[in-house]
């Protein structure tokens, strides 16, 4: 009878630091599965819920809250998916940026006249083939580059910016997450602008051809020449373009600190 009064005591006592776990797991599994590299569909999710343990047990050691919930079932469903709500939108936040990417590929296939082919597909949509090379390079970078040891940066600070157990702002959440949108809207035009020039001068050539010589088939001409034209474009402009979107990255992670 002691040995269970003492078990008992002891339950009572660790419960509310297995919430607290619980609670930062919700966090940080939510965010892994939004990061670049991790989140991807060809990643199986055992290795996603591995990487979500793995940081858990990194950063859990580093916590101390002054607030704990009470080990009831109303407040640790509260506090988990709050926790799991914070975690989904710091990940959207680094998402972002390969929607940057996504976005410009399929912009520039667009301007110059890809989109009817498909590449290989990294989402549950097929993507165009200049946004399927560029997510995958991209994808490529975030992993050989460390930004995964940065956003553990970003999840320590994140609990300073976001307090534990507190559901996010619904206002500010949503005027933030539309800035994220639109952010991400306009970087990817900007990536994207050469692609869209050159489709510009395109046409215009197109139409001036068309107009000079009605009875030419221009477009069985034109169609080819842009293809290749944008090709070379693509050979040329990809690593300034990645360099340009690392920064980017860099961009939205110091934003994340600076919160």
């Amino acid at each position: 009878m002691e040995s269970l009064n003492a078990a008992s005591k002891l339950i009572e006592l660790g419960l509310p630091h297995v919430i607290v776990i619980a609670a930062i797991f919700a966090r940080i599994s939510a965010l892994v599965f939004f990061l670049p590299g991790i989140s991807e569909r060809m990643i199986p999710v055992r290795v996603k819920l591995g990487a979500a343990f793995a940081i858990t047990a990194i950063v859990a050691p580093t916590m101390v809250f002054e607030q704990r919930p009470s080990p009831t079932l109303v407040n640790t469903a509260q506090f988990i998916a709050a926790e799991a709500i914070t975690g989904a939108l710091i990940g959207f936040s680094i998402r972002v940026g390969i929607f940057i990417v996504q976005t410009a590929g399929s912009i520039a296939s667009q301007s110059l006249s890809l989109t009817q082919i498909f590449g290989a597909s990294f989402d549950l949509q097929a993507e165009t083939p200049i946004s399927a090379l560029l997510m995958f390079t991209a994808i490529v970078l975030v992993v050989v580059s460390g930004l995964h040891f940065e956003v553990i940066g970003v999840l320590l600070r994140s609990f300073v910016i976001f307090p534990f157990g507190e559901f996010p702002g619904s206002i500010e959440t949503g005027s933030w997450a539309a800035e994220r949108v639109a952010y991400s809207f306009s970087a990817a035009l900007a990536l994207a602008l050469p692609f869209v020039t050159l489709g510009f001068v395109y046409n215009l050539a197109i139409g001036a051809a068309n107009r000079a010589m009605p009875q030419l088939m221009v477009a069985f001409v034109g169609i080819p020449a842009i293809t290749l034209g944008g090709l070379v474009l693509l050979t040329i402009v990809a690593p300034t373009f990645l360099a340009v979107w690392m920064r980017l990255m860099d961009n939205i992670l110091i934003t994340l600190w600076s919160t």
